[in-house]
Formats: structure tokens, C-alpha cells, sequence
């Protein structure tokens, strides 16, 4: 080999470690989020070294949601480090080198059209597309057969992770129902289910949203439903069901009551939950006409400041408007619906001031001193009921715990001295109790079940109610008898328990029959021992052991707190150790609802999305669009919620 050509081999190989050098500093992680992640290359991915989560990585990929995480995301996150002084603004990585996924951009994409209720034809708007191309080349835009398409898979996808939830989770599940009737002239049936999982947190899904088919009677009511349930696999793990009292709704149940909850204690009689909100509404509508007197007065005046924008402007300018924000107009009940008469006596209440110096000014008849009088104990008196429609129309937090304690302060309400020795307000409160004992006056065994589950009141609460309304004698009957089905009902769970517990261990545990067949085959001292075993496990004392049931009742009540701040699912989740059957039975018995609010709100989604401008929208769509939407809510933060929002 001549001396030019090792030369130039030489150089070759110092140039090529001079190459390699480059791309390994180019390679090294510089950024400071490498302080917070190790990558894992074999999973194109990288882990946060606090919480664990694992984030998409690869070389040329940005690094900027790493650094996200670590600013809001990090659940772990080390509470004496300043996240904020990790990344300085001057940071020269921040951004560096981001790369747009438009996978990621297109699902985002797809999530937002769901959720923002946006028609399908509005991604081929020229703008939009052009500002998709302004952000990245690489962003196509599809017609909108495609974002159908798209939108469809998400319902496909998103369904099935909570049909994994639902089979997991070893919870019955409860359901919430309603009718309702869209812009095209369709009924529609919604099903909204409730569970409490193993960790005893509470979930609420919109199921189903189908069309049903004339006429909307019992038996296309019970067909929807059991389609339903039969789709979801839900079938075998169905509880209570809360709806209101339409005679169509009582009928479809009876008929579900055969197929789903023959095997429940008392054959279910009492899973069928009527809506408190409905009924609620029922006891005191009725009453309303016996007060139309105090209450005609502040809807004349309401109704005359309301009529035109020169008298509106004329109310905003009154010296006793001062301080106060501009009203865009004030609230006018509607006479079928005593709640919106209660919020109107009581905006005109805080405007007592102002709207008695309008009527002065615009020389009308206002409401006189003692009609202002008349309507404030009006409205303090329907307070009441608003305050428990509010608790029986939550949703998000367990409610039927609550059941005694809101019914009973009802009825308290309707036979105190106060009202009924009212010159104005007794006959009303005469009327309503008749309708509260027509409806309540035999009280849901479920429900009462339920209230027994609320450590702060087990029996006492119950066994105070009773002997105030029927005395002790009485009383300690009824009280009985709830401590019955409560038994009965432990009594169903804990052989259920017992069942699940035989089958985990059939094939590792030796059964007493299979010991008594080796018994011939053995000998000596190991079939002496062998055959004790058998003749003491066959003559042992019967003794009856202190069930849960008679722990959890004599245990001592939790202390009530002023502030309302008790969580009785996560008392229970302290106490499964204790109560593991009461444990489980609660997960069920305060995932009932007692309002069918949760189906009803849907419908404000349904409307918004069967439109006038949507209104050939076929049933199957309008189900994934609504459902999707419901099952996106669970992704966003309350501060990314912002629909509401102005």
C-alpha cells in the first residue's frame, strides 16, 4: 500500500470520528425535562420518574409536552421544587424543535366538533381550511362524510372502554330514564347509567339515546330498554331504575320487573324509584292556585318592567338600581312551574326597592306593603322545597342516602305550627300534605334501605322520624321492618359474596368430600388425623357469630358536621375492612338516584344538536354525537369545560 493511500485513509477515519462525535453531542438531552423523564426507546416512549405516566417520544419529536407535564400535569410532582423555576422564559430548548402530529391535531379535531356541537358541513368552510393549512401544511382537511365517519369512531371507541368499565367495575349498576320529543317530530328515549366502582367513585354515563317508534306506550318503552340493556351486556347486573310517575313509565317497568329482578329480595318490588323531583313538583303545584294572591301582584309589576326595552332601560336607571349590574330583563314564572315562581318572587324580593319606586314612576299599580309582606313569607316557605329539589336533582355525588332526611324534613315542614296556624299559608300547607301522604305515606323499602347506609344516622335517624309522626309504639313496628329488608338485603349480598368466593377457590382449595374419599387409602397416624379432622369439622358448635349487619347498627353514629362536608363514599371506602359485604352493598344501594335530572339534562344536549339546521340528523348519528359528547366531558377539566361560558 503506497504512503498516499494510508494517508488517505487516515483522514477518512479521523473524519469519520469527528462525525461521530457531532451526532453524539447533537444526540445528547440537553433540555431540563430529562431531569423529570428517562426515555424508553423500545416503547417510543418516555416515563415521568414521579408519576409514572408514560408520554410519546422519538428522535425529532418535540419536547414541549414533557415540559407541560411537568408544569400542571405531574400529579407527584415534588411539592418543595418551583415548577415555574424550572423553565425560565428564556429557556432557549422551549419549542425547539416541535413537530406537528397530524394524527393528534385530527383527533383533537374530531373531539372538539362533538363537543362544540358543530355541523358536519362546516369543516369544508374555506376558512377553516385555509387556517388549518396557515398552522401546518401537513393538516389535511376532510369532507364531511369523513368527519362523520370519524365522529362515529369515537362513539365506537370511547363505548367500549366504558362497557370494559361496566364489566370491571362489580358494581349493579342503577338507571335514570326519560321521554322526550326533538324538532323532527321523533320520541326519543334516553338511559343514563349509575355505578359506584370498586375504588367508590361514583360514574354516570348516557348509555342510549334511540328513537321509539308510535305510539310511546309501555311496551315500546320496556323494548327500548331491555335493547339497551341487552347491547351493553347489561342485563344481569341491572338494579333500580328512577323515572317519573307517568302511568306509561309504571307499566314498562312491571314488565321489566319480571325479566330483571325476580332473584332480587322481595322481587324487586321496590326498584322501581320514582322520581322525588317529579312528585316534589306534584305536591306543591297543586297548592299554588290557593296562593295566587300574593304572588299576582309581583308578576304584574315584573311583567310591566319586562314589556318593552325603554321601560327595562327606565327600571336600570333608578337611583335604587345603583351598585347594582344592568338587568337585561327580569325573570317571569311560568304559572305551571312553581319553581320558577319561587326564583321570581325571589329576584324581586332583592329588588323590593326598585321596583316599588318603578311603579311610582310609571304611575302603575305596585305591590302594597303588606302584599310585599305576604310574598316574602311565600317564597321563605317554597325555599324549602327548592332546597330539597336541588338535592334530589345532584347528580354527581351520591344522593339516596339522602332520602329520609330530605322526605321527613318535608313533611315536618307541612305539619309545623308555623305554617299551618298561618292565616294564608295553612290551607296550602292542608293541600299539600294530602298529596305528600298520597304519594309518600308508604315510603320506597330501597330508599329506606339507603338512608340506613348513612353512618351518621343508621336506625336513629329513622326510629326519631317514626315516633315523631306516629308515636313509639308504632314507631318501633315500622322500625322493624326496615331493619328486616336491611337484613334481607345483607343477607342476598353476603351469599353472593360467599358464591364468588367458592368459585375463585374451587380449584385451589380441598374440599371436605374430596378429603373423606382419600380417607381408604391412607394409614396409621395420617388417617387418624385425617378422619379428627372430619369428625370435628362435622360436630361443631353451632354458634351464631355477630353478623355485620348487628356491628354496623351498634357501632357509634358518626358526628354530624355543620358545614354539610361529610363524603359517605369515601367512609365507606375506609371501612370495607370492617363491612366488606355492607361495603359492597353500599357501592349499589347509593348509586340509586333519586331524580331522573341526569336523563333530563341530556335533552339540553339533544337540542342543541337536533336543530332546526340539523333536523335530518338520522336517530343512529344523533345517539353518537350525544352519547360522545357525554363520554368527552370525562377528558376535560372543569376549567376546559368552558360550553357554558359566554
Amino acid at each position: 500500500m503506497s504512503t498516499s493511500q494510508t494517508a488517505e485513509q487516515s483522514q477518512f477515519r479521523e473524519g469519520a470520528d469527528e462525525v461521530t462525535q457531532l451526532n453524539n453531542r447533537r444526540s445528547r438531552k440537553r433540555s431540563r425535562v430529562w431531569d423529570f423523564f428517562k426515555e424508553l426507546p423500545d416503547e417510543g416512549k418516555a416515563i415521568c420518574v414521579y408519576c409514572q405516566t408514560k408520554l410519546s417520544y422519538h428522535q425529532g419529536i418535540g419536547v414541549s409536552h414533557f415540559k407541560r407535564h411537568i408544569l400542571s400535569g405531574c400529579q407527584e410532582f415534588p411539592q418543595d421544587l418551583d415548577r415555574n423555576a424550572i423553565f425560565p422564559v428564556s429557556d432557549p430548548a422551549d419549542g425547539r424543535g416541535f413537530v406537528v402530529d397530524p394524527a393528534v391535531t385530527r383527533d383533537f379535531m374530531i373531539k372538539f366538533w362533538i363537543s362544540a356541537n358543530i355541523a358536519f358541513r362546516k369543516i369544508e368552510n374555506g376558512f377553516f381550511k385555509k387556517m388549518m393549512k396557515s398552522a401546518h401544511p401537513s393538516l389535511n382537511v376532510h369532507g364531511r362524510k369523513t368527519l362523520k365517519k370519524d365522529c362515529i369512531g369515537v362513539y365506537d371507541e370511547e363505548k367500549k372502554k366504558i362497557q370494559n368499565s361496566l364489566a370491571n367495575s362489580g358494581s349493579s349498576v342503577s338507571f335514570t330514564t326519560d321521554m322526550w320529543t326533538s324538532v323532527q317530530e321523533l320520541g326519543y328515549i334516553c338511559l343514563t347509567a349509575h355505578y359506584i366502582d370498586e375504588d367508590f367513585n361514583l360514574h354516570m354515563h348516557t348509555i342510549s339515546f334511540k328513537s321509539v317508534p308510535y305510539p310511546h306506550n309501555a311496551a315500546a318503552i320496556h323494548s327500548t330498554i331491555m335493547d339497551c340493556l341487552h347491547d351493553w351486556d347489561l342485563s344481569n347486573k341491572a338494579f333500580a331504575i328512577t323515572l317519573d310517575n307517568a302511568t306509561s313509565n309504571t307499566a314498562a317497568v312491571n314488565k321489566l320487573k319480571a325479566k330483571l329482578w325476580m332473584d332480587k329480595p322481595f322481587g324487586g318490588e321496590d326498584l322501581h324509584v320514582r322520581c322525588a323531583a317529579h312528585i316534589l313538583n306534584l305536591v306543591v303545584q297543586d297548592g299554588m292556585d290557593i296562593i295566587k294572591g300574593a304572588i299576582e301582584p309581583v308578576r304584574d309589576v315584573v311583567k310591566h318592567v319586562n314589556s318593552s326595552g325603554p321601560r327595562l332601560q327606565s327600571f336600570n336607571l333608578l337611583p335604587e338600581m345603583a351598585g347594582h349590574k344592568p338587568k337585561k330583563g327580569l325573570h317571569l314564572d311560568v304559572p305551571t312551574r312553581w319553581n320558577s315562581t319561587y326564583t321570581m318572587l325571589e329576584e324581586a324580593l332583592r329588588y323590593k326597592a326598585a321596583l316599588t319606586s318603578y311603579a311610582d314612576v310609571q304611575n302603575i299599580q305596585g305591590p302594597t306593603v303588606e302584599e310585599w309582606n305576604l310574598a316574602k313569607r311565600v317564597c321563605n316557605f317554597l325555599k324549602n322545597f327548592a332546597d330539597a329539589t336541588k338535592v334530589f336533582s345532584m347528580h354527581k355525588f351520591p344522593t339516596s342516602h339522602r332520602y329520609l332526611e330530605e322526605i321527613w324534613g318535608i313533611r315536618g315542614l307541612l305539619v309545623d305550627e308555623k305554617y299551618t296556624k298561618d292565616d294564608f299559608l295553612k290551607d296550602l300547607c292542608k293541600d299539600m300534605k294530602a298529596k305528600f301522604d298520597k304519594y309518600w305515606d308508604q315510603p320506597n323499602k330501597v330508599l329506606l334501605v339507603a338512608s340506613l347506609l348513612d353512618p351518621r344516622y343508621k336506625l336513629v335517624l329513622l326510629r326519631f322520624c317514626f315516633t315523631e309522626a306516629f308515636g313509639e309504639e308504632v314507631s318501633e313496628e315500622r322500625v322493624a321492618n326496615v331493619r328486616y329488608w336491611f337484613a334481607e338485603y345483607y343477607e342476598h349480598y353476603e351469599h353472593m359474596a360467599e358464591s364468588s368466593s367458592r368459585r375463585t377457590h374451587i380449584n385451589s382449595s380441598p374440599e371436605v368430600g374430596g378429603s373423606a374419599d382419600m380417607l381408604p387409602r391412607l394409614t396409621g397416624k395420617r388417617k387418624l388425623e385425617l378422619g379428627f379432622a372430619l369428625f370435628k369439622q362435622q360436630h361443631r358448635p353451632n354458634r351464631r357469630r355477630r353478623s355485620e349487619v348487628d356491628m354496623y347498627l351498634e357501632d357509634a353514629l358518626v358526628p354530624l358536621r355543620e358545614d354539610d362536608s361529610f363524603d359517605v363514599l369515601k367512609w365507606w371506602k375506609r371501612n370495607v375492612e370492617n363491612y366488606p359485604v355492607l361495603a359492597r352493598m353500599a357501592r349499589d344501594f347509593l348509586a340509586i338516584p333519586l331524580s331522573s335530572v341526569a336523563s333530563e339534562s341530556t335533552f339540553s344536549t339533544a337540542g342543541m344538536i337536533i336543530n332546526k339546521h340539523r333536523s335530518s340528523l338520522n336517530p343512529e348519528t344523533a345517539e353518537g354525537l350525544i352519547c360522545s359528547k357525554d363520554w368527552l366531558k370525562e377528558y376535560l377539566s372543569e376549567d376546559d369545560d368552558d360550553e357554558d361560558d359566554d
